[in-house]
């Protein structure tokens, strides 16, 4: 089998877990990896068992070799990152969310469709599979009509106003680092449909980033989706899909691993299933296959994580970010 050469671009604490799925992926590999440091990018390959390393991220895009990139920089680098592997006919996955605001986004897929290439932001719940026996559990009516959508994500971080969750210059806050995996929940659950109407609230730090955010979606059909970041406390990590007839339990939502049907008919809830899909690695092996799957068929983009979807999703974080008057340097 035709192996798939990845390069990575910053290695960080995330792309030493993408590193490790790689190598537990059939038909994938490590290849090359590049940082701003050569010392950096060095230590990283020997660890991690590239055969390449660079000092410099354009030597890793004109590197003939590198089939895929994997971009894993912080928000605000995304952009100019994923343009710059596109512009030497690279394919991309970059790490969630793959641009700070909706221009951006909508800007670099117009890039990948102009050169003809597959780009694709790894957000890696749309890639676990689970959740495709609860879109079966739905559709085949196990709940009844979905009411309510409640998913709460968050962590108590140490304030560094210089790292990346708190700095404003980095694309610092909840929101883009954490609110967006509620946000892609709400959206998985009911297919992508746009909000008819979305409401903010936070709670800011001193550098000005939403530490505490509360947001509120309603649909056309009437569902209510009640999400929830912050930096400041870890929260719990079940969501529920709540429907007229009974319920969907999602722990660990943002990585599941499993979900768990109720019925609800009565006021008491009856367990009436449970669907365990463990990851083989670390959870990153989902997006990998998918990016591989894609690429193996010459598609420029997933119908699991369609450029539709980042879209739609950021254009939702920046009505959130308008309305909680939290503004980046690159709006």
């Amino acid at each position: 089998m035709e192996r798939t050469r990845w390069g990575i671009i910053a290695p960080g604490k995330i792309a030493a877990k993408f590193a490790d799925a790689l190598h537990a992926v059939d038909s994938a590999e490590l290849y090359a990896v590049a940082s701003r440091s050569s010392e950096r990018a060095r230590s990283f390959a020997e660890i991690h068992g590239a055969s390449q390393w660079y000092g410099d991220y354009t030597e890793l895009v004109k590197d003939e070799d590198v089939d895929i990139v994997y971009i894993a920089s912080p928000h605000t680098f995304h952009a100019e990152q994923a343009v710059l592997a596109l512009t030497h006919n690279k394919p991309v996955l970059c790490e969630k969310p793959i641009t700070v605001n909706h221009s951006q986004a909508n800007e670099l897929f117009d890039q990948a469709k102009r050169n003809n290439l597959f780009c694709m932001e790894a957000l890696w719940t749309r890639f676990m599979p689970v959740f495709e026996k609860i879109d079966e559990w739905i559709a085949t009516d196990q709940i009844g009509e979905v009411q309510m959508i409640r998913a709460n994500f968050g962590f108590s971080f140490q304030f560094d106003p210089k790292g990346r969750l708190f700095d404003p210059n980095l694309g610092g806050g909840s929101l883009l680092d954490l609110g967006i995996y509620p946000l892609t929940f709400a959206q998985m659950v009911l297919r992508d449909l746009s909000p008819s109407k979305v409401s903010a609230i936070a709670t800011k730090g001193s550098t000005g980033v939403d530490e505490n955010l509360g947001m509120l979606l309603q649909y056309d059909s009437g569902v209510i989706a009640t999400l929830s970041s912050t930096t400041r406390a870890n929260t719990g990590y079940i969501a529920t899909i709540i429907g007229t007839k009974g319920k969907i339990e999602v722990p660990m939502f943002w990585c599941a691993q499993s979900a768990e049907l109720y019925s609800t008919d009565r006021a008491e809830e009856v367990l009436v299933d449970k669907a365990e899909f463990p990851h083989f690695c670390n959870g990153y092996e989902w997006e990998i296959q998918e990016a591989q799957r894609c690429l193996a068929n010459r598609q420029l983009e997933s119908t699991k994580m369609t450029w539709q979807s980042s879209l739609d999703v950021m254009k939702i974080m920046d009505e959130v970010r308008k309305q909680i008057n939290l503004s980046y340097p690159d709006d």
